[in-house]
């Protein structure tokens, strides 16, 4: 998908100063039917919502929303750690991960604990699908306990699945970040048979 995408919607407060510039209107709360998200690349992910008077909002930043009134507004950037990648968006609600239970490391240093939602991917650019440190993230949203939403990577996340994780840890554990590009073509000296069999052959190659 480009640019926009459809997202599991969930229901929850918008920032009442948002609708108004950032001008006024703080410390209210507006409910919402969040509906999708807008992919813009080296900005901010935003979110289309929809009010109980029939307007519709895009362009509304991660830390707009809040599930519990009142809750106290934290940065954009301890939210959401990196812009998007690329204006190619795609969203996946992962079976596996449905309503697990996370703690996550936030940019302030501190563990948050919360409960996955959905997850955010890009392609279409060297940003989006390079791999090691400088490439590829995903953004997994996170409902957490404080009211807020974040949108974080994988190795700002701890999952707890009681049913396999036997064995959880509770500091950061020392794993080095991926820096192979893995292909299964290009490498191995090999070509296919040059025939018409449906079960061709393959055979090594001198070159």
């Amino acid at each position: 998908m480009f640019v926009n995408a459809d997202i599991p919607h969930f229901y929850c407060f918008l920032r009442k100063e948002y609708l108004y510039d950032l001008k006024e209107h703080y410390g209210e709360f507006v409910p919402v039917a969040v509906f999708g998200i807008k992919s813009i690349q080296a900005r901010a992910i935003t979110f289309h919502c929809m009010s109980e008077n029939g307007a519709c909002f895009d362009h509304i930043p991660i830390n707009a929303l809040a599930w519990k009134k009142g809750s106290e507004k934290m940065q954009l950037d301890n939210l959401e750690l990196w812009d998007c990648f690329s204006y190619d968006v795609s969203v996946t609600k992962f079976q596996f991960l449905k309503n697990l239970r996370v703690r996550t490391f936030l940019k302030d240093g501190k563990i948050y604990w919360g409960e996955y939602m959905f997850t955010i991917d890009w392609a279409g650019t060297e940003y989006a699908e390079d791999y090691g440190e400088g490439g590829h993230k995903s953004a997994h949203i996170i409902k957490l306990d404080n009211g807020n939403f974040a949108g974080q990577p994988n190795n700002r996340i701890f999952w707890h699945e009681p049913s396999f994780i036997t064995k959880p840890f509770m500091e950061k554990p020392d794993y080095k970040t991926n820096s192979y590009n893995f292909k299964a073509e290009g490498i191995a000296k090999w070509k296919t048979t040059a025939d018409d069999l449906f079960y061709y052959e393959v055979e090594k190659t001198n070159d």
